[in-house]
């Protein structure tokens, strides 16, 4: 029997097998026989699509619920409606927003914390330089360059509440602002 044979009758035989609970599967999640029927029939021709694999999957029924899946996840993708911006939404979210607020803030912070440490957040954390040629130009192990840096993170936060005004969740986040000018 040739390879084309063989995949029909083993593709025959198997969507028989599972044409129903694939079918009840999907009108579960559509509520819509014809919405069903049309997925079946795109789930059929993407097994179709790959009969050098499809018939010596391991799990094809697994494949199939996962296409099927897939397939739900992107239709409903497709249907999620968007709102247009209306007239009366503020142009600027910037005078509410913390992290804003926060950015305006920082500049006054680094400049009442030490010159040293002030110095290393900016050239690793706003210029994006690496830890490691940081650690050459301080002459310095990059072990001792990441306990100052941690160091300068640590006192940078403490300056943060106490200059900003900010109030920290439980976490690393910052909740909102107390007071800000």
């Amino acid at each position: 029997m040739s390879v084309i044979k063989e995949f029909n009758a083993c593709m025959t035989t198997f969507w028989h097998q599972h044409q129903a609970e694939l079918y009840h599967f999907l009108l579960a999640r559509t509520a819509s026989p014809d919405q069903a029927a049309d997925m079946m029939q795109e789930l059929f021709l993407k097994a179709r699509a790959t009969p050098d694999t499809f018939c010596d999957m391991a799990h094809s029924l697994a494949w199939l619920y996962r296409a099927a899946r897939n397939m739900l996840i992107d239709q409903h993708r497709l249907k999620k409606e968007f709102t247009g911006l209306t007239d009366d939404m503020p142009q600027s979210l910037s005078d509410t927003d913390p992290v804003a607020q926060l950015e305006r803030c920082l500049p006054e912070t680094l400049q009442a914390m030490p010159e040293d440490e002030a110095w290393l957040i900016e050239q690793y954390d706003i210029f994006g330089r690496p830890q490691q040629h940081l650690a050459d130009e301080l002459n310095i192990t990059l072990a001792a360059l990441k306990f100052r840096l941690l160091r300068a993170r640590t006192r940078l936060r403490e300056k943060l509440i106490e200059l900003c005004e900010i109030e920290p969740d439980g976490g690393s986040a910052v909740c909102c602002h107390k007071n800000m000018n």
